[in-house]
């Protein structure tokens, strides 16, 4: 037996559309790429959006769109992947690390007002496993320009506005693990037409009346119609993430030592928190039973930087524990799951 931490769910739609872009011999940007900005600009109630090569390049360009320059600082969490990292280093700016909150494990409001500083010129806010981000209106009072990573929140809505929709920018993700996946590529998507016109200009080097460094951080065709694909089946997608994660809080509640997620998002990650300060061995037991589960994020951002610190992001990282959930795991396979993760815990603290 061997069950995946994550799997895209991918059909018949996706080979017949991809065959038919095929068949037109056009398969770099083009119409299909326009076609899939106007469907999530749609879907997001948006001006609208521009579809790039990976999330990592979205949120580069949505940096360099909003002015981000060397000298600058970005605020972002220690807990979240180091695409982030990357995006602000590229726009050879600096990175201001915060820790976050300890019950939502999303970035903390009162150590990003703490960090402000007159060179915080953009401040990132990712909505972590699905759950929106509380609070987002306080966020945007501190003043800076918001971004919102959304690269795993996309359909997830927070008092009736879809994550996406906050802040000056959003950046999506559409790896071949994410909520709907292009198998690379990514998009940013906001309400500013200076900001969106910024990203299509940086995204493509060629053929411009000007010279300034630019990129090559375009989506091609056959993504853009596997994009648009994706987006219809975007609501089975999350009814089925709902019904997998209620599924486990039946079997998992109440398991000692072991916390469920709060309810609500999209559960595109379904993060445990582990007690006991034994989560390395439970992650090393459930892989000897062949099922991939894994910390939520890798490393964290300070441990990178070499940074002291950051007491919650560290009592986070030491407890979370991301189970399999994605549409195609087939309730038996959770049932498996958590009976694994109960031996796993009876073993540890027998």
């Amino acid at each position: 037996m061997s069950i995946p931490h994550s799997m895209p769910t991918l059909g018949r739609e996706e080979i017949e559309g991809l065959q038919e872009v095929l068949a037109t011999g056009r398969i770099t940007t083009g119409e299909e790429v326009g076609e899939f900005e106007q469907t999530m600009a749609s879907y997001l109630d948006l001006r609208g959006a521009a579809a790039t090569s990976s999330g990592t390049a979205a949120l580069q360009l949505s940096l360099l769109a909003l002015g981000v320059k060397e000298g600058d600082e970005v605020i972002i969490p220690s807990f979240t992947c180091s695409a982030l990292l990357n995006a602000v280093y590229h726009c050879r700016a600096t990175p201001t690390i915060v820790d976050i909150d300890d019950e939502t494990m999303h970035i903390s409001l009162a150590a990003t007002r703490k960090a402000l500083s007159k060179r915080t010129t953009a401040i990132i806010i990712p909505h972590m496993f699905g759950h929106p981000v509380e609070h987002i209106d306080d966020f945007l009072a501190l003043g800076p320009p918001v971004i919102e990573d959304c690269a795993q929140s996309l359909g997830a809505t927070h008092q009736g506005r879809m994550t996406g929709t906050w802040g000056d920018a959003a950046m999506f993700s559409f790896y071949a693990t994410k909520v709907i996946t292009t198998g690379q590529g990514g998009m940013v998507a906001s309400r500013n037409e200076k900001i969106l016109e910024g990203v299509k200009d940086l995204r493509e080097y060629d053929k411009k009346n000007n010279y300034k460094v630019r990129y090559n951080f375009c989506m091609t065709d056959l993504q853009g119609r596997m994009g648009s694909i994706q987006v219809g089946k975007l609501p089975s997608f999350l009814k089925t993430r709902e019904e997998r994660a209620q599924l486990y809080d039946k079997h998992i509640q109440g398991l000692k030592g072991v916390t469920v997620p709060r309810p609500g998002g999209i559960y595109y990650r379904y993060v445990v928190r582990i007690q006991g300060g034994k989560l390395q061995q439970i992650i090393e037991q459930l892989h000897h039973e062949g099922i991939e589960a894994q910390r939520p994020v890798f490393c964290p951002l300070h441990r990178y930087l070499g940074l002291d610190g950051f007491e919650v992001t560290e009592k986070v990282y030491a407890e979370a524990l991301s189970l399999p959930l994605y549409p195609r795991l087939e309730p038996e396979a959770i049932r498996t799951i958590a009976l694994c993760l109960s031996r796993a815990m009876e073993e540890i603290n027998a």
